[in-house]
């Protein structure tokens, strides 16, 4: 199942006007995290980079949150182009908390002029605390204990431009500092941010506590 964009000729009055809302906002050195290509010998080409901090990251479902990543000529030689977001938030309890992310990407094939596509599971984030570590990190300069969490999509579009776009969507429990979205392309190195609990990780301890599960039932059954 795939999600259509909108017309060709919406990507730069959009674009035009996210820049006019947000890039007062945006800074990308405000949310310094680490980001290393897979491949020393093939660097990333960051095609887009920016950070949101303060009262646009604070928005929720229903409420005027768009931030405008900005436009790139897509090449579809160089392979997917990988959106990655990372998210720096505070807890106010120890509760499980989470963040939805709505992506927005408008494109539109040159050679037809018809919009593009991306698959209905790519139009999503999710930001959830089983998956973020509690790190200190600078956030506009100045060091910050917060949670940190890093999803990513890759996308294969057609040839042409295309206009990228996050809209923040409901949350809970989550109080968010920072968002920073960076658009590339190349394989890069998906080793867990500093604290950050891996998938397979969890999945890992979930597998051995279910393990020393059966083994202890098993024995107690032998017992009886």
């Amino acid at each position: 199942m795939t999600k259509a964009s909108v017309t060709h000729h919406s990507i730069f009055a959009l674009t035009f006007l996210f820049s006019l809302s947000f890039n007062a906002f945006a800074d990308s050195s405000a949310l310094p995290m680490a980001l290393e290509s897979k491949d020393p010998e093939k660097p990333l080409e960051i095609m887009l980079d920016k950070t949101w901090t303060g009262k646009e990251v604070q928005a929720q479902a229903g409420e005027w949150s768009n931030l405008g990543l900005g436009d790139f000529k897509v090449d579809p030689t160089k392979g997917p182009v990988t959106l990655l977001i990372d998210y720096a938030a505070t807890r106010p309890d120890d509760e499980d908390g989470e963040a939805i992310i709505d992506i927005g990407i408008e494109c539109a094939q040159e050679e037809s002029g018809d919009p593009c596509s991306i698959p209905i599971g790519d139009s999503v984030v999710g930001i959830r605390t089983a998956f973020m570590g509690e790190s200190a990190i600078k956030i506009n300069g100045a060091p910050e204990a917060v949670w940190v969490g890093r999803e990513f999509h890759s996308y294969s579009l057609p040839l042409g431009t295309a206009a990228v776009s996050l809209t923040l969507n409901s949350r809970k429990n989550l109080e968010p500092k920072a968002i920073r979205a960076r658009l590339f392309y190349g394989d890069f190195d998906r080793s867990t941010l500093p604290g950050q609990a891996s998938r397979f990780g969890i999945f890992k301890m979930i597998g051995i506590s279910v393990l020393l599960g059966l083994i202890g039932f098993f024995w107690w059954v032998r017992r009886q």
